[in-house]
């Protein structure tokens, strides 16, 4: 589901730009092991204008990056913003695509990021599927999102549109990444209102042990 006019504003306010790259950010960041992987690939799903890219190469140092969102002006928008910019080229790619099909091949990412997103996605099962599908192994999913406690109500119901069945609360989305295949790293709940986990997709097994994060 696409975000309504209110929501977009949102989004691009100072303020909300301060939050995830000064807050949000180093927290996320704080989940991963130390020393922390070198990421060639990053996938975001759920572009929206832009600004999770400055966050996944500041602060996650990821070589490329692959943007993609449903909304074809919040592409168009994101792109035009980094098209700009001379650090955009090469490594930023954008392509308008649901997170329930991911035009993307298995095996292809070092490393996904969703920035509250998967809370407007009706099928988010198959969205996190789809991560699983499109990771190495031993890739990681790292997860910030809303739950429904925070999106079923009247407040919410009033300035937002986001779906509000088949939502999820914390203990449901650790239930299905773990059901989908990934290990949970780390995880944090902030009074299942939201929350933060970082998801590893398991290394394959082979005869002589485990192979590390793809490079």
């Amino acid at each position: 589901m696409k975000l309504n006019a209110f929501e977009k504003r949102v989004v691009q306010h100072p303020l909300r730009v301060w939050l995830q790259h000064k807050i949000e950010a180093p927290l996320l960041m704080s989940m991963l092991p130390k020393p922390m992987a070198s990421f060639q690939h990053a996938l975001e799903i759920g572009c929206g204008f832009g600004q999770g890219i400055e966050v996944i190469r500041a602060h996650f140092g990821a070589e490329r990056v692959t943007a993609v969102d449903l909304d074809i002006d919040m592409v168009s928008a994101a792109k035009s913003r980094w098209h700009q910019d001379a650090r955009a080229l090469p490594g930023i790619n954008f392509s308008v695509a649901d997170g329930c099909q991911l035009p993307f091949a298995t095996a292809q990412f070092d490393i996904v990021f969703n920035f509250a997103v998967f809370h407007h996605i009706p099928d988010w099962q198959v969205a996190v599927a789809e991560v699983v599908r499109v990771l190495k192994p031993g890739g990681f999913f790292v997860i910030e999102d809303l739950y429904r406690l925070a999106i079923c109500n009247p407040l919410s119901r009033r300035l937002f549109d986001h779906p509000q069945h088949n939502r999820f609360t914390h203990i449901m989305l650790l239930d299905a990444l773990e059901q989908a295949g990934f290990s949970i790293i780390c995880q944090r709940n902030l009074l299942n209102l939201a929350g933060m986990i970082l998801a590893q997709k398991p290394c394959e097994v082979r005869p002589h042990g485990l192979i590390p994060l793809a490079a």
